[in-house]
């Protein structure tokens, strides 16, 4: 029983490991490809921002958590999937360089400015948001490699239904943890 609990422990923390660092390499990649960008894109890019910072405004409660919450979705879908790994993979790579490539065209647009623009406007969310899209990463990788262990009893339809439960319910936690993270961009930035 012993030995299980821990290849289940070191198991989780590889899962850990390797998603926070993908999450990591994925920012670093926005980052990199908005500092890449060629002066004109930059500066047309810059002038759009602007522009749209000027104009838009925060939408609503449901509008900003919509937003969050389809990433949430498309990586707690890829759990279920038995090549679910690539859809969960691509949505959160697309999340973690769309984070990073925004923080740096702040910077890039408004210079000194940017670096407090993008720590007023980006990170008192992203603090909550960041963790649950880790959190969700985690168990569908968790949850996909778990639908077919085990033989004997952990075989039966019990526990599939059983793992089934837990995940659904790991997917309501993920959305607290995104309502939360919405209500701070509404309440920070209210029409």
């Amino acid at each position: 029983m012993v030995k299980r609990n821990r290849r289940l422990d070191k198991r989780g923390q590889k899962i850990i490991s390797i998603v926070c660092l993908s999450f990591l390499c994925g920012v670093m990649g926005g980052a990199i490809a908005a500092n890449l960008m060629g002066d004109g894109a930059k500066t047309e890019l810059a002038g759009i921002i602007k522009s749209v910072a000027d104009v838009e405004q925060a939408g609503s409660f449901g509008v900003v958590f919509w937003k969050y919450l389809k990433y949430d979705l498309l990586i707690w879908l890829g759990g279920w999937l038995s090549l679910g790994l690539f859809l969960s993979g691509a949505a959160f790579l697309l999340r973690s360089i769309s984070l990073g490539f925004a923080s740096a065209m702040m910077m890039v647009t408004y210079g000194a400015k940017g670096i407090w623009g993008a720590i007023f406007a980006i990170l008192p969310q992203n603090i909550i948001l960041i963790p649950a899209y880790i959190f969700t990463m985690c168990a569908a990788i968790y949850y996909l490699l778990a639908w077919n262990e085990g033989n004997g009893k952990r075989g039966l339809k019990r526990e599939r239904r059983r793992k089934q439960t837990e995940y659904c319910l790991l997917l309501l936690a993920s959305a607290v943890l995104i309502a939360i993270g919405a209500g701070i961009e509404v309440a920070l930035y209210p029409l």
